[in-house]
């Protein structure tokens, strides 16, 4: 890859893009930034995965602390479950410097694909349930009630407080664990399963899920960067424009996402993960068993 200011004008522009797509929806813009790295910019998986893992950093620290002020951050919530990830984190980061490249694009296509899927069948939900109340009235588990899990916040878009109850707490926990390998696997933060797993498995609205895993990413992150740095696979050349550009990006999702509804954020969410599965897919199967796809890039 030749260096140049165009090139890091691309990168600053690409990361500013995934930053906001992250902020919007809890992911830490990893999830888009990795496909761009090697598809667009044709960088090896595992330099793209230590690329995306620094920005993370970056972009969890830019929007965390804007949901915090908001009060949709559920902080007890965030630091129970960021044990597990840190934990699962440090396997992820391990494997990723063991497995091929192609291995680990079929592993994130079959991720992106499940996360389109959830996110489109309970694109609704969120709405409905709070415009009836049915987080409130949830009933929570005995590991919720003992560390006081339920959270509240106020959503600008319904013009409403909302109140839920959180349980699901032992699935909760497992499914945070594997997001922590994802993360050190996948560069992504974890957030792609996070939010899912607090929004489908443990009563949290999709807002207060985004804003709670927004304040995790970067701590789990901050844990596959030592194993990367120290493995040689972060280009610092890469990484500033990139970091940059995703906070950027990051600060001004804060800004708007409370203001849209529950259900656009899911239908973005699913439409970006049924295209990025697809190009993930097809570089997979190009490079470990030369079968070709269509681009759809």
């Amino acid at each position: 890859m030749h260096y140049s200011y165009g090139l890091v004008l691309l990168l600053f522009a690409a990361a500013c893009v995934a930053g906001l797509l992250g902020a919007l929806l809890g992911v830490g813009g990893g999830i888009f930034l990795v496909p761009a790295m090697v598809l667009v910019f044709h960088l090896p998986m595992k330099i793209a995965v230590a690329v995306s893992v620094v920005s993370v950093i970056a972009t969890s620290n830019a929007g965390g602390s804007s949901y915090v002020d908001q009060h949709i951050t559920n902080l007890r919530l965030g630091m129970f479950l960021e044990v597990f990830t840190t934990v699962g984190a440090l396997s992820g980061s391990v494997l990723a410097l063991y497995l091929h490249d192609w291995v680990m694009q079929l592993i994130f296509a079959a991720m992106l694909g499940y996360m389109a899927y959830a996110a489109f069948s309970t694109r609704n939900l969120d709405d409905q349930r709070i415009t009836a109340g049915e987080f409130a009235r949830a009933r929570p588990d005995r590991f919720a009630r003992w560390l006081k899990l339920r959270g509240e916040y106020y959503d600008e878009a319904a013009g409403r407080d909302v109140v839920y109850v959180v349980n699901g707490v032992p699935i909760g926990s497992i499914i945070a664990y594997i997001a922590g390998v994802a993360s050190g696997l996948l560069g992504v933060g974890g957030g792609v399963l996070k939010v899912s797993a607090m929004n489908r498995y443990m009563n949290v609205p999709m807002k207060a899920a985004v804003g709670t895993s927004k304040l995790m990413i970067g701590v789990t992150a901050a844990v596959s960067s030592i194993l990367f740095f120290l493995a040689g696979l972060i280009h610092f050349t890469v990484v500033g424009p990139v970091a940059v550009g995703t906070t950027a990006g990051a600060t001004a999702g804060t800004m708007i996402m409370n203001r849209l509804h529950s259900a656009r954020l899911k239908w973005l969410f699913a439409m970006l993960m049924v295209y990025l599965a697809y190009e993930m897919l097809a570089k997979g199967l190009d490079v470990g068993f030369h079968l070709h796809l269509p681009s759809a890039a």
